[in-house]
């Protein structure tokens, strides 16, 4: 299990809220995945073939169907005037299973039935790493739509401040060229971070199985909660729940079974029929009943190749599961490593951000006063921006990976969510 830190870091309080429409709908991670579970295209697909495999399983589970058959012959008026002779039959036939063919093939329909729900959850746990991660993108270009703004606004008011000074004369013209243009360059930023948003929240949708276009208002804010990641109980943990190996477990249990059956198919099943026939000639009228058998000599066909062939696809199913446990096992240290990389990086970067905050405050106060020159002003503001922007991406790629370890594992790691304190 993890351990929650106590301590949680929420997103700099420079983040303006983006500008929504009034008929967007507010969305949370937890209800964006609740859609999803019920609306995605994928998951509905994945629905439908356990349906499929459902039926399967139901027809072969069937016994086979009983043969009737009926026959009626009459010769009439013969050449002397009159004789009548001819027979009427009745045969039900029926298959009979004393190998348990019919058993074996029901139990392997099952096991294939079982392992397509297994591959359906294997496909919600895709599903909801990807809603997740694109709820972070969105976020993030929210985020970053109010990293822009601020950068905006501190441009311009440093246009305005340069403005004065040209005015008074006291800086040249190609100063004041320069902070036009970095305000221009400001006002292009906050429309690219806008484009992307609407970009995000169309990829959003369509996993929500909503229509592009539909505005949303994401609710939830990032939360930054250092964890412990124990790589063996994780591990543990994976080869225990993980869906697509219950999938494999379960695909080798049918072809177990398909084996067994290639064993039996050496030996046909007997039909066994009950007759009764009435007999009609010049004497009168006969009947007769009796019972026939009919089973086929496993002389020439004994189903050799077909039981080679079920055992070889037997040992290389249980091979792939071998080998798929060592790639689940790659999966989960993948995981654990990109996590704990993504919460150093936040935890770097969260410094980065107050000592950011603190350089354009005093940047801003040095330059009206002088003791600063307008590139070097320039230069610390680029900074600002950058630490400001990689804060937001850090958090979101530590959410991300989270999710990503939580696929890795089948289980719940995602944290709480937190409100946001300013």
């Amino acid at each position: 299990m993890l351990c929650r830190g106590f301590l949680v870091f929420v997103l700099l309080s420079f983040v303006a809220p983006p500008v929504i429409a009034e008929e967007a709908r507010s969305l949370s991670l937890q209800e964006a995945l609740a859609i999803a579970w019920r609306q995605n295209p994928q998951l509905l697909q994945a629905r439908q073939e356990v349906e499929a495999a459902r039926g399967r399983w139901i027809q072969e589970r069937a016994l086979p169907n009983p043969e009737l058959e009926l026959s009626a012959t009459e010769l009439s008026e013969g050449l002397q005037g009159g004789s009548t002779v001819g027979d009427d039959s009745i045969a039900l036939s029926q298959e009979i299973d004393i190998t348990g063919k019919f058993w074996l093939r029901g139990r392997a329909a099952q096991a294939d039935y079982q392992a397509t729900q297994h591959l359906r959850e294997r496909v919600w746990s895709e599903v909801s790493f990807e809603v997740t991660q694109a709820y972070n993108s969105l976020l993030l270009s929210t985020q970053r739509v109010g990293v822009a703004r601020e950068v905006l606004t501190l441009t311009r008011s440093l246009l305005d401040q340069v403005q004065l000074r040209y005015n008074a004369g006291e800086v040249l013209r190609n100063e004041l060229l320069r902070a036009q243009i970095e305000s221009a360059k400001a006002e292009n930023a906050v429309l690219q971070s806008e484009k992307q948003v609407t970009l995000d929240a169309a990829d959003l949708n369509l996993l929500i199985g909503h229509d592009a276009q539909e505005p949303l208002a994401l609710v939830d804010q990032f939360t930054y909660e250092p964890q412990d990641f124990d790589p063996d109980q994780l591990l543990a943990q994976a080869l225990q729940q993980r869906p697509d190996l219950k999938a494999r477990e379960a695909a080798i249990r049918a072809q177990r079974k398909r084996w067994r059956l290639a064993i039996s198919n050496s030996l046909d099943n007997p039909t066994v029929s009950a007759i009764g026939t009435r007999e009609t000639g010049e004497s009168g009228k006969e009947q007769v009943f009796g019972l026939a058998v009919s089973w086929p000599i496993p002389f020439w066909n004994q189903n050799r190749g077909a039981i080679r062939e079920a055992k070889a696809e037997l040992t290389k199913r249980e091979v792939e599961y071998e080998a798929f446990q060592r790639e689940v096992g790659r999966d989960v240290v993948s995981a654990v490593a990109e996590a704990r990389l993504a919460q150093r990086q936040a935890t770097v970067w969260k410094t980065g951000v107050e000592q950011a905050n603190d350089l354009v405050r005093l940047a801003s106060q040095q330059y009206r006063e002088g003791d600063i020159n307008f590139i070097t002003y320039l230069e610390h503001l680029a900074t600002v921006r950058e630490t400001k922007v990689a804060y937001v991406e850090a958090l979101a790629t530590y959410r991300t990976q989270l999710a990503r370890l939580n696929q890795a594992v089948a289980t719940t790691l995602m944290p709480d969510r937190k409100e946001d304190v300013r």
